[in-house]
């Protein structure tokens, strides 16, 4: 791909100040933008600036942002709309008296002028190649749209890889985009445009990595996906495929309450091992081409925060294209209307570029924000009976399993602070300060059924309370053979599998009846083994004597399943009498009181049921 010779200066086009006609609207305004840099590597750790004059007082523009895949500078049919967000000249959205910091707010002060800086963070912003943020007039009509561009190039590393992305193994791809995902955990790390022969190159620090392609209206196999290794120096090459489908999946995103509709918000389209990604457009509707299969719809939250939106957490909308095209797939998003607020820091130093995630307790939804250059962040949180229990809880962590980029090797050397179970009203903005601690040992393990099978794709990790402060480690998927490892600091953890969700134990159908596992560090480091059952296998625990009469055990089992527990005095006779029997178990150890237990011998089983 090549680029026209930009200067080192911000880039400004400028709008001539005369009355111009089009599409029926009357231009009568003189707008300028710019962006600074202009010209920046993908390892930029600043902020982008867009620069914005010619304006009337406290008015209000929107700013698209387009990926533009063919490097013309030009906003053509074929460049994904990749982030739409609008801006008031003197404006900032402010809950509950505070600022929230995710959406781009005015911060210069002169009139008919806006300043906004924008985080350079969010997985796909540092994609190397050329992106172009467009300002029109909200509403349309006081000035001509105008257009500026950011050239993203490869950071001068010694490593790379590179290739030829081709439609189904055969026709080069121009404009397709090749990402790069850690191995262990998928997280992102880079991205490039493939160029007009299809032709990409992307440079990458020593590591081992997955390379998927993507483009809209084409879909990929992520079980062909290849395993990059890369050492110091060393440069891979790897041919990547697309495969354009035959079936049409489509739907509006909109806001649940006003029902607008919402263009540039970030989706991913999966069916199994195979994978997709698109963008809603200017009008709210998005497009996917698959498989006659089921596919799971799912929305990035990765720049919803610019618009004070949550994502659905863990609730993909799931269609059946089994027998043809489905329409009208649509999806509603809802706005924030709480806000925590505060700011991360390392031994007293900011952390800017960190990702601040918060979900709710009835895992309905979550929202993500970054940190700006001071380290401060805000994230919109939802309090609304409508959608959410009453008296429904917050979490909100800096969690470095939810950074990408370049920060994913700086703050996986940190453990974070966590706020959890904050309750929130309408109009409430809470405080919320991170602290980071730097990792010290390694807690790992193997994780396996009770048939002694490795269990994989389970995210496990760990959780403390160090001077007052509660800490949460990465939570990491575990591998193949049902290893995992992550780093911990100092102090008294307790490990855990996560139970739900996409990486959760109940989606591969089992539970772990411990729950958690404590560990002590020091020493240095800690292995735990997990040993999970299938989940409609119930567990009875050591039976105890409580008097002449009374023997007490714990029942363990998965959440939401009735279990039948019986007893017998004589195995060889089979003759068993209820105990007890236990509705929608709750999840955590029941007590089952045997009141009976006369007899010298006493035995006990579990089923599931009635």
């Amino acid at each position: 791909m090549k680029f026209a010779k930009l200067s080192s200066k911000p880039l400004v086009v400028l709008i001539a100040a005369v009355i111009l006609y089009s599409g029926g609207y009357a231009y009568s305004e003189t707008a300028t933008l710019t962006v600074t840099p202009s010209v920046t590597s993908n390892t930029y750790s600043g902020a982008i600036t867009l620069d914005i004059t010619g304006l009337t007082n406290g008015q209000q523009v929107k700013v698209q942002t387009y990926l533009d895949v063919n490097g013309n500078g030009v906003v053509e049919a074929n460049d994904p709309l990749m982030d739409v967000f609008s801006v008031t000249d003197g404006g900032a959205q402010v809950i509950g008296g505070i600022t929230n910091l995710s959406v781009p707010y005015d911060s210069n002060t002169a009139t008919g002028a806006i300043t906004t800086a924008l985080s350079f963070a969010p997985p796909l912003e540092n994609v190397v190649g050329q992106k172009i943020y467009r300002v029109i007039s909200n509403p349309s009509g006081a000035f001509t749209p105008v257009t500026a561009v950011l050239n993203v190039t490869n950071a001068a590393l010694g490593q790379s890889v590179s290739g030829v992305v081709y439609s189904n193994g055969v026709t080069p791809m121009p404009g397709a985009v090749v990402v790069a995902l850690t191995l262990t955990n998928q997280n992102y790390v880079g991205a490039t445009i493939a160029d007009s022969s299809g032709h990409y190159f992307l440079t990458l620090s020593p590591g081992a990595y997955l390379l998927i392609p993507v483009l809209p209206g084409y879909y990929t196999d992520q079980s062909l996906a290849p395993v990059i290794t890369l050492t110091n120096g060393m440069s891979a090459t790897n041919n990547l495929s697309l495969t354009n489908g035959t079936v049409v999946i489509s739907g509006p995103v909109y806001d649940a309450v006003s029902s607008n509709a919402l263009g540039g918000v970030f989706i991913q389209a999966q069916s199994q091992s195979l994978f997709e990604v698109g963008f809603s457009d200017t009008n709210g509707n998005y497009t996917f081409y698959g498989t006659s299969n089921n596919w799971k719809i799912q929305i990035s939250d990765e720049r919803l925060g610019r618009r004070a939106y949550l994502a659905p957490q863990g609730h993909a909308l799931t269609v059946d294209a089994s027998f043809g095209n489905v329409t009208n797939a649509g999806i509603g998003l809802y706005q924030g209307n709480a806000l925590f607020y505060g700011q991360v820091t390392i031994s007293g130093v900011p952390v800017p570029n960190c990702a601040i995630g918060c979900n709710d307790s009835d895992q309905q939804f979550n929202s993500k924000g970054y940190t700006d250059l001071n380290g401060n962040y805000g994230v919109v949180a939802l309090v609304d009976t409508n959608v959410l229990d009453p008296g429904v809880n917050w979490t909100c962590s800096p969690n470095n399993s939810d950074q990408s980029g370049p920060r994913t090797q700086t703050l996986a050397n940190y453990i974070f602070s966590q706020v959890d179970s904050v309750g929130l009203a309408t109009n409430e903005s809470v405080l919320a300060n991170f602290i980071g601690l730097p990792v010290t040992a390694t807690i790992s393990g193997q994780m396996v059924n009770n048939q002694g099978v490795p269990v994989s794709g389970v995210g496990v990790g760990a959780s403390a309370t160090i001077d007052g402060n509660q800490f949460v480690t990465m939570f990491v998927d575990t591998d193949n053979n049902g290893d995992y490892s992550f780093g911990a600091a100092s102090g008294q953890w307790y490990v855990n599998a996560n139970c739900c969700g996409g990486d959760g134990l109940d989606n591969y159908g089992y539970y772990d009846p411990s729950n958690f596992y404590v560990v002590n560090i020091p020493p240095n480091n800690a292995v735990v083994n997990i040993v999970v059952y299938p989940a409609d296998l119930p567990l009875l625990g050591q039976p105890g004597k409580v008097s002449s009469s009374q023997f007490n055990l714990n029942l363990y089992g998965a959440s939401g399943f009735n279990y039948t527990v019986q007893g017998s005095t004589n195995l060889a006779g089979g003759n068993w009498f209820p105990v007890t029997i236990v509705t929608n178990f709750p999840g955590n150890p029941y007590l089952i009181q045997d009141f009976h237990a006369t007899n010298a011998a006493r035995f006990y089983r579990a089923f599931q049921g009635p």
